[in-house]
Parts: structure tokens; C-alpha cells; sequence
């Protein structure tokens, strides 16, 4: 039987989960704004390459964040249209999804920051 309970954790961790993810967001916005104060006046190839390779890590994050961002809304919307439902299975699927991405961006910033130090 479904909780009252174990519904209201599962839109509570939702909710941090978005809150999360908008921090995510800055940060990757954050190192957008470092890689463009760090490009200008490179002309090294390998530079250049590492550039053109950050740039579209970070996009490509910044899109990976709204589409789970999308996926943890419809999620709650679920939950919140049939409350006795279970939903943990989706839940811990979507906190895989999330830790995973969490994870990768950190990864990306991580060497990020190591490339510009070179």
C-alpha cells in the first residue's frame, strides 16, 4: 500500500531535485562564461579544439538538464494525478538518470578547469 508518506517524500525529493538541477544550470552557465574570457586570442589548433569540444560539452549539458528537468516535472504531474499509484520505480529511475548526470558535469568541469590551466 502507498503512504501519504512515501508520496509527499517523493515530491519533496523532487522538488530538491529541480533545485539542483537549476544550480547545475548556473554552474554550467558559469563555465560558459569562463571558456568565453579564456578563448579570445588562442590560435593554437589544440586549443581551439578543446574550445570547440567545451562548448559543446556545456550545451549539450545545458540540454540534458532541461530534458530531465522535463521528465522529473511529468513525473510529479503523475504523482500527483493518482497518488496511491506506486511511483518508486519510476522515481528511482529518474534518480539514476539524475546522479549519472550530475556526476558527468562534474567530470566536465573538472576538466574543464584542468584544460584552462595548462
Amino acid at each position: 500500500m502507498y503512504t501519504e508518506t512515501q508520496h509527499r517524500t517523493i515530491l519533496d525529493e523532487c522538488t530538491q531535485w529541480l533545485s539542483e538541477l537549476a544550480s547545475y544550470r548556473d554552474k554550467i552557465n558559469g563555465l560558459k562564461d569562463e571558456l568565453y574570457y579564456f578563448a579570445p586570442g588562442k590560435t593554437d589548433n589544440d586549443v581551439l579544439l578543446g574550445i570547440e569540444h567545451f562548448h559543446n560539452q556545456f550545451h549539450i549539458q545545458l540540454i540534458n538538464i532541461h530534458d530531465i528537468k522535463h521528465e522529473i516535472r511529468y513525473h510529479v504531474s503523475e504523482a500527483q494525478k493518482h497518488p496511491t499509484f506506486g511511483h518508486r520505480i519510476p522515481h528511482h529511475n529518474i534518480k539514476e538518470k539524475l546522479d549519472m548526470l550530475l556526476k558527468d558535469i562534474d567530470d566536465l568541469e573538472n576538466e574543464f578547469h584542468a584544460f584552462i590551466k595548462k
